[in-house]
């Protein structure tokens, strides 16, 4: 037998310079077609008189200025455009429930109305629509004495939104990205549904197709499962970049092709804003993407070592790479923030478990927990990033594709802007 000299899955996917023409001129004119078709949807909005338009009430909070308190509505309406609602009115929660609204948009430039409009709203009615994710709501609800630890289940299997308490203590605990449903999740899960479903495959490929390769029949099963798992939670940005990089690695292993590359990130990262050009302002989106990026980095340049040592090490690097990203959209900074490394290293474990006792209806066992946890008074600054800084800093992380030394230089740069934080705490 022939001795391979490389790995048989070390191709690429694209050999010569005419198949990326090709490539970038297709999603060009896919790109073109929905930016078209959003500003087609976009002029349909901008008329004098009021309107009506009708969606789901996404998140609802209270709001106070002025001595004046009021609602604000954040509502995606069936073509899954973003607008911003106020009511002075005293509103029951309606979150979750199908509305029909009366008014007009307010003044929004086209690229805004990508990311959301504000809809000044004369009247809201109630429509009879039920919301198809009730009951399994409901199922959560009646598991839980205290109302945040059920607000913080939902975010984690459903994708909903958080509430002030929860959005506030993710913040500044720097755990948002273990609520907020990402690629992260989706590994957790994949994993999780690949071994339950290697138990039975196993025994039936002994017996009756030996031939057959677990990782590409349960590779494309558990794939289904996660688009069914994508539909549900509404293709939200962030899973959806991950179900995406999932798929093509998939398709990208059947051929032999390289998985784990830059180029395969690059790939995911334009279909999916030539597919949904509001994804570049969707932070989620942003931040998963970044994410990845920052573990393709780790992989390529960071020695492997005995596996604890290298998951701590992992852990720690990517808590560190992302810190310039993540404080250029979110200002908060806690010494606790670091906690949130042995937290994502647990995450692995908790999530399964949550998921188990929820499906008994036992799962409130760790309510107290939280109870506990939101009470803590943790002590935090507050710190953007600035814009030029964010600039240096990612010319630093595109140059290490190609060199360590640019990579360790950003990893220098990321420790020295922490440092910087710590020092701002202190002197608070």
């Amino acid at each position: 037998m022939q001795k391979l000299l490389s790995s048989p899955f070390s191709g690429e996917i694209f050999t010569n310079p005419k198949e990326w023409i090709i490539f970038f001129i297709f999603l060009g004119g896919v790109l073109f077609y929905n930016l078209f078709s959003a500003y087609k949807d976009y002029k349909s909005y901008q008329q004098p008189d009021a309107y009506e338009i009708r969606g789901e009430v996404k998140i609802q909070y209270l709001k106070e200025k002025n001595d004046k308190k009021y609602f604000v509505l954040k509502l995606q309406d069936s073509k899954n455009y973003t607008f911003y609602l106020t009511s002075f009115e005293d509103l029951k929660d309606i979150t979750y429930r199908k509305v029909r609204v009366y008014g007009k948009i307010g003044r929004c430039s086209f690229w805004k109305f990508l990311k959301s409009c504000y809809f000044q709203a004369y009247k809201i009615s109630l429509l009879p629509d039920k919301d198809y994710k009730k009951p399994l709501r409901g199922f959560i609800d009646k598991q839980h004495e205290d109302l945040n630890s059920a607000i913080l289940y939902k975010a984690l299997f459903f994708g909903d939104g958080v509430n002030l308490e929860w959005r506030n203590f993710s913040n500044v605990t720097g755990i948002a990205h273990l609520i907020a449903i990402s690629g992260f999740h989706l590994g957790v899960l994949s994993g999780i549904l690949f071994v339950l479903f290697s138990l039975f495959y196993k025994f039936f490929q002994k017996y009756y197709f030996t031939y057959r390769n677990i990782f590409y029949d349960l590779g494309f099963l558990v794939l289904l499962c996660m688009y069914g798992y994508l539909v549900f939670l509404d293709y939200q940005p962030a899973f959806f970049r991950a179900f995406l990089m999932a798929l093509l690695g998939y398709v990208f292993y059947f051929s032999g092709v390289k998985i784990l590359s830059f180029k395969m990130l690059g790939i995911v990262v334009v279909i999916c804003l030539a597919v949904f050009p509001s994804f570049i302002f969707n932070i989620g989106f942003i931040l998963s993407a970044s994410g990845v990026f920052f573990i393709l980095l780790f992989v390529k340049y960071i020695p492997k070592k005995r596996w604890w040592s290298y998951v701590l090490w992992f852990d720690i690097c990517i808590f560190l790479l992302m810190g310039i990203v993540v404080h250029f959209y979110f200002p908060y900074f806690s010494p606790y923030q670091f906690v949130s490394i042995l937290i994502s290293l647990m995450f692995v474990i908790y999530f399964p478990i949550v998921l188990i006792t929820h499906i008994f209806g036992i799962g409130g066992i760790f309510d107290r927990v939280y109870i506990e946890a939101l009470k803590f008074d943790i002590p935090f600054i507050e710190f953007y990033a600035p814009w030029y800084l964010l600039v240096f800093y990612m010319f630093l992380c595109v140059f290490a594709i190609f060199s360590k030394k640019f990579f360790y230089g950003a990893l220098g740069v990321s420790v020295i802007f922490y440092v910087f934080l710590f020092i701002r705490f202190l002197l608070r």
